[in-house]
């Protein structure tokens, strides 16, 4: 059945229509008589096509209605035979219509059986027929948006199930490695391992959140430093990290722990294949019209990796991970990379961003300034 902005839709579409057939005949019809008849011609016009208009409006809005209970060639026979019926509708109250304003004869027209049959169910419901084509017109065009809106929502719902599969999956990854560390401490270090727990939990309550799957690089910021602080405690001055964040960039929507898997792989790995103290860096910057967010340490990629024995995504889920999310989030704008140059690892996301968002963060910073 039609909604109430179909509804308002067809009515407007089909009152146009009329009004712009009567205006026409009208004209036409003025030229050729002489002035003294201008005004029933006119009126005629209005009384007529009015009459036209309210039948095929009456007519759209019950189609609409029964048209749910009916399939295949029900729906064009319901249609013909609506369309009959509404022409000897419309001719019947046309005539009455010319009768009550006091219209001359030669200005009406016999109304009897062949007339309706005739004039009104066959000519007059052609009419109907050819003008309900706006309605069918609307209708599709309606269904079509409507279909690709339920096409859009059932992709974002998928999208957003999919990223918060993938976040979660991050969360127990993560809690496994930091509770072998606090493990590790307990007995040797208890004061320290108790200011792990403190930061793992403040680190958590942002893992935790619930407040959807897109993040900021702010927050994501923020999360490293927690798990920055706890690394720091367990390594001491085996750990050099810094970070460096453009002034433009906190803003920028990113999914939830897209920066940790990286600065966590740096962590684990470095720290088997580099000579201590190892080095991080954490950059977060704009090149061009690019987000580049580039995470540095000194070491190796494993062997397995350098001869191509495993793909990328074997270093660990957290890479994976990310590839998995850059794809639902900035499909064909992202570029991520892993290399290993001259005792430095360096894993870089590069993300497309268009001129219209990187002005939303300019006028983020502007407001923060």
């Amino acid at each position: 059945m039609l909604s109430g902005r179909k509804q308002l839709l067809t009515v407007l579409a089909i009152t146009g229509g009329y009004l712009l057939i009567a205006s026409t005949n009208a004209v036409d019809w003025a030229i050729r008589e002489p002035p003294a008849k201008t005004f029933y011609i006119i009126l005629w016009e209005v009384l007529y096509n009015g009459s036209a208009c309210i039948t095929n409006i009456a007519l759209c809005l019950f189609y609409s209605k029964m048209s749910s209970h009916l399939k295949g060639i029900w729906l064009i026979l319901f249609a013909t035979a609506l369309c009959f019926v509404g022409g000897v509708i419309w001719v019947s109250l046309a005539h009455f219509s010319l009768l009550l304003a006091g219209m001359p004869s030669s200005f009406n027209f016999e109304l009897g059986w062949i007339a309706l049959l005739s004039q009104g169910g066959l000519a007059s419901g052609k009419t109907l027929f050819l003008v309900s084509c706006i309605y069918f017109g609307i209708e599709y065009w309606w269904q079509s948006v409507e279909q690709e809106e339920k096409a859009r929502q059932a992709t974002a719902l998928a999208h957003q199930a999919q990223l918060k599969m993938l976040r979660y999956q991050l969360n127990p990854h993560f809690l496994f490695n930091a509770l072998n560390s606090i493990r590790g401490m307990i007995i040797e270090e208890p004061y320290r391992s108790r200011e792990m727990v403190t930061e793992l939990a403040d680190f958590l309550r942002y893992s935790l959140d619930d407040k959807g799957q897109e993040s900021t690089i702010a927050d994501e910021i923020k999360a490293i430093e927690n798990y920055l602080v706890i690394q720091r405690i367990r390594f001491e001055d085996r750990l050099d990290a810094t970070m460096s964040v453009d002034a433009f960039a906190p803003h920028v929507e990113v999914p939830c722990f897209l920066i940790h898997p990286m600065v966590e792989n740096a962590v684990k790995y470095g720290m088997k294949t580099s000579a201590m103290p190892l080095r991080i860096r954490i950059e977060v910057i704009r090149e061009h019209d690019d987000l580049v967010i580039r995470v540095s340490n000194t070491g190796h990629l494993l062997a397995a990796v350098q001869n191509r024995a495993v793909s990328l995504d074997g270093v660990g889920i957290g890479l994976k991970n990310i590839r998995e999310r850059l794809k639902l989030v900035f499909p064909d704008r992202h570029v991520f990379k892993i290399e290993d140059n001259q005792g430095w690892v360096r894993a870089e996301i590069r993300l497309q961003l268009s001129a219209r968002e990187w002005q939303h963060e300019i006028a983020h910073s502007v407001d923060r300034g």
